[in-house]
């Protein structure tokens, strides 16, 4: 489906030519000529605007893909010229051009090279084609109708995987293209029935609806499918010819206006101003249904997607589910990477940037260095913001390009002039400028309990300007992957800017051209991202320099890795100056400790920037870090959060360094692997809470870590990821499974395989899949790899599952032993690390770890003396409920 995308915008005759002469332009005329007789479809007037050096045979061949029969329009729109090689100057040109042609019903677009000459001392009218190739093309852009005679249902089903639309009663009206029935409009009593395959969406069913079946009446709805599709999923039989009824066909035409637009729907700018579509293809399923519980449900079924089956409500972008249909999983296999999705790797990045903070814009020049993925690409994605508008797009290799934007998609598609093959590279630069709104933290900053929920929350007092993963601020792949980057950025008087990558002196960049001119006196800095990143971020505002020093890194992992230190650095608002005294001592002291566990650093520089907030948060994009800071906890209750910890103040700043590693240098194949990124970052802050302030608090964070596991844990797997408390709208839950119970499964693993063991394997991982993506199963292998143990029933418990264990147990001390028996009921069996505690009549203790691998675990404990007392799960180190006798 991507060659349906091959659409493009582009420029009128005068911006397309930067050429300045005073001679009459000799472009526009014959462009002009050809254009004209190309829409009456007059052969012989085309072929004598070509030199007659050119083969009759080529001249043939190119109107053949031009001379579409039944065309009522024709529109050709010069793209880019360039002096014509081996021609005198003035004297020939080498043209791009794009041609869209239509017919009543449907329209391609053809873009090709057209080289033009005339001869020595001929005047305007002398000049002829000499050259021309088509050279990409588009097809299955078609107008849709309706129908206007309506059909009679009598208990009508429409079918597709897990989803039946059943009109017991009422009136369709087919949506019609070239190409027979594209859609139906459903009016009537109609009942929607949803039955997802997949144990984790019926439960997310069960949280929206309270049932694992969504199903509710209709009142109207939308369909949209290929017309290969249209007698296998609809029941024909069910529907007779019905008198025409001016009334239902009114209203049918107010849900095709409503609806028809959301999807498939191109906007062809320049080209066309009428509405053209896409259709389906073939075994794609498209429904947007009005039911009367749930508001306009939209249901999906769209194979190029790795997960194709979705059901969202589009208003408040509530998704209720999205899981691989059969077909998919099959094909797929269980596990996969958005990189899948990818056509392309962007190699390096070269952003310029003039901000301006108070108003939220932004004038940006990017370079893309890019290498073609795919067998073959003739189009192009970039995912930018919806409200920065591209002025330009043009390419070292081809020049400039034609551009489109895709609605309501943050999507720009650029068209290519030929076909480009797999391992090509190709560098693109964009212009834009456009309003950027500041990137909220949402899942990492805390939230207030509902006692302190109507208390008004204050904006920072200073202006502030964060953009990262999500305000796409910068022209990038759809799919990110790794680069390395060069960031140029000039703010205000009086601001400063904290980037990826560390600081370098201007000179080092090559500038692309005059976007920087400085803002009013306004200083501009440069940043170099030598390691690979994820994506690029930013943070302007008004900041005080609290700090700079260098921490050494010893690299046992990877000694030519390159990162023999990091250099840190704390900035601050001023209102914060004073909190931030002690940030760049803790920031060295974290960074320390976390290396010598991985016995590596990913980057060279990590920035520490404080901003002045309402609520603690943090985010972490490479190379720096984001600290939201209220100037005094006191004013709100926020200990109703899972990550909120009384007792340990530096966690938002060890969890947000931890990120460097996970999350950053390691990121995750797909939505469903964030655990991988939070999870370990809590762990990572838990480790190091322990190692600075002891084993008490380290403890504290366990019994939260469990209590918020074991009251969530019925809201979905930890492998769900960031939809987890989506439905709900609840962040907290989120938190509490991929945050709390990520590290806690993280703990439980370290204590069944043993410490040296398990950060082997952890440094193994790390090593294997940096500056990469991972999934749990990458995870998993370098566990086993380690330990020489299988650990499949381990992570499919505690990752893919959602079940909490219930454990009976009991003890019986003898003279020289304690007897331990443990029984797991139902019928699945957890691998459980279960601390016992003795406690001896003299005072002493002594912990022993108890694995619980089976459904009946008995297990006898030498003791040194006379046992007064047994306990387990002081720790709270084991995620189970624990019942005595």
């Amino acid at each position: 489906m991507k060659w349906l995308l091959a659409l493009a915008f582009v420029c009128g005759w005068a911006s397309s030519s930067s050429a300045q002469t005073t001679q009459p332009d000799p472009v526009a005329p014959l462009l002009r000529r050809f254009e004209l007789a190309l829409g009456q479809g007059d052969r012989p007037a085309l072929t004598s605007l070509f030199s007659p050096d050119v083969a009759t045979s080529e001249v043939d061949l190119y109107l053949g893909s031009l001379l579409m029969p039944g065309a009522v329009k024709t529109t050709v729109r010069l793209r880019d010229r360039s002096p014509l090689e081996g021609a005198p100057p003035g004297d020939g040109y080498s043209l791009v051009v794009e041609f869209f042609i239509e017919t009543t019903g449907r329209a391609r677009i053809l873009t090709a090279s057209m080289d033009m000459r005339r001869p020595t001392g001929g005047d305007l009218s002398s000049w002829k084609f000499v050259g021309a190739a088509g050279l990409t093309f588009v097809e299955g852009l078609y107008k849709l109708r309706i129908d206007k005679r309506p059909l009679t249902a009598r208990n009508l089903e429409i079918t597709s995987e897990d989803l039946v639309l059943q009109l017991s009663e009422g009136t369709v009206f087919r949506v019609e293209c070239d190409d027979g029935v594209t859609g139906l409009i459903l009016l009537g009593r109609g009942v929607m029935t949803f039955s997802p395959t997949a144990a984790a969406e019926r439960g997310q069913l069960r949280l929206f609806s309270g049932n694992d079946t969504l199903s509710s009446p209709f009142d109207s709805a939308f369909v949209r499918l290929s017309p290969s599709d249209y007698s296998q999923r609809v029941a024909v039989s069910a529907l007779t010819e019905a008198a025409v009824d001016a009334r239902l066909l009114r209203r049918a035409e107010d849900v095709f206006a409503q609806n028809s637009a959301k999807s498939f729907n191109v906007d062809l700018q320049d080209l066309s101003s009428d509405d053209w579509y896409l259709l389906p293809p073939i075994g794609d399923f498209l429904a947007e249904v009005e039911t009367r519980r749930f508001d306009t449900l939209t249901y999906t079924l769209t194979a190029e997607q790795a997960e194709d089956i979705s059901v969202f409500r589009r208003k408040d972008r509530l998704t209720l589910a999205l899981y691989p249909s059969v077909g998919k999983l099959a094909a797929r296999g269980r596990f996969y990477s958005d990189d899948s999705l990818r056509d392309y790797d962007v190699l390096d990045y070269n952003v310029e940037a003039a901000i301006d903070p108070e108003r939220s814009t932004l004038r940006g020049r990017a370079r893309l260095l890019i290498r073609i993925r795919s067998t073959s690409v003739s189009t192009l994605r970039l995912r930018l913001g919806e409200t920065l508008a591209v002025s330009s797009v043009t390419s070292v290799e081809y020049g400039r390009l034609l551009h489109l934007r895709i609605r309501s998609q943050n999507t720009v598609v650029v068209n290519l002039p030929r076909i480009v093959l797999q391992d090509s590279d190709l560098t693109l630069v964009i212009t834009y400028a456009g309003a950027v709104p500041n990137q909220e933290l949402d899942s990492d900053t805390i939230a207030l309990a509902p006692d302190a929920q109507e208390q008004t929350l204050g904006e920072p007092r200073e202006p502030a300007l964060l953009l990262s993963n999500r305000a796409y601020w910068y022209p990038q792949n759809p799919v990110p992957d790794y680069a390395t980057a060069s960031i140029r950025i000039s703010v205000p008087a009086g601001y400063s800017c904290v980037a990826s990558g560390h600081p370098i002196p201007l000179s080092d960049i090559v500038s692309l051209r005059d976007i920087l001119a400085p803002q009013e006196g306004g200083p501009v800095f440069a940043f170099r991202a030598d390691q690979p990143l994820r994506y690029l971020a930013l943070v302007v505002s008004r900041f005080s320099r609290i700090g700079d020093s260098k921490v050494g890194i010893e690299n046992q992992s990877d000694p030519g890795s390159g990162v023999d230190s990091i250099a840190v650095s704390v900035v601050a608002q001023n209102s914060l100056r004073a909190q931030a005294r002690s940030v760049p001592q803790d920031t060295e002291s974290i960074l320390r400790f976390y290396s010598s566990l991985m016995g590596d650093a990913p980057y060279t520089a990590a920035t520490i920037a404080l901003l002045e907030s309402d609520l603690p948060g943090g985010h972490s994009p490479g190379y720096f870090a984001v600290l939201n800071t209220p100037q005094s906890f006191a004013t709100l209750n926020w200990r109703g959060d899972p990550a909120s910890f009384e007792n340990f103040p530096q966690f938002f700043l060890a969890h947000e360094l931890a990120h460097q590693w996970w999350g950053q240098a390691i990121g995750w194949k797909n939505y469903h692997e964030q655990w991988i990124s939070e999870g370990f970052a809590q762990y990572f802050a838990a480790l190091y809470a322990q190692h600075s302030r002891g084993d008490r608090v380290f403890v504290d964070m366990l019994r939260q870590f469990r209590r918020w596991s074991l009251s969530e844990s019925d809201q979905g797997p930890i492998h769900l990821g960031s939809r987890l408390g989506h439905v709900k709208r609840d962040p907290r839950v989120f938190r509490a499974l991929v945050y709390n119970k990520g590290a806690a499964v993280l703990h439980m693993l370290r204590r069944l395989l043993g410490d040296d063991v398990f950060f082997r394997g952890l440094r193994r991982f790390y090593m294997d899949r940096r500056y990469q993506k991972a999934g749990t199963e990458d995870f998993e292998r370098a566990m086993e790899a380690e330990s020489g143990r299988v650990l499949d029933r381990f992570f499919e418990r505690w990752i893919y599952g959602s079940a909490i264990p219930r454990i009976r147990y009991g003890s019986q001390i003898g003279d020289k032993q304690v007897v331990m028996r443990f029984e797991q009921a139902g019928d699945q069996v957890f691998d459980i690390p279960v601390t016992v505690t003795l406690t001896y009549a003299d005072g002493r203790t002594s912990n022993v770890i108890v694995p619980v691998s089976d459904s009946q675990v008995e297990r006898a404990i030498p003791t040194q003396g006379a046992v007064r007392r047994v306990q387990i799960n002081q720790d709270s180190a084991a995620l189970a409920e624990f019942v005595e006798g």
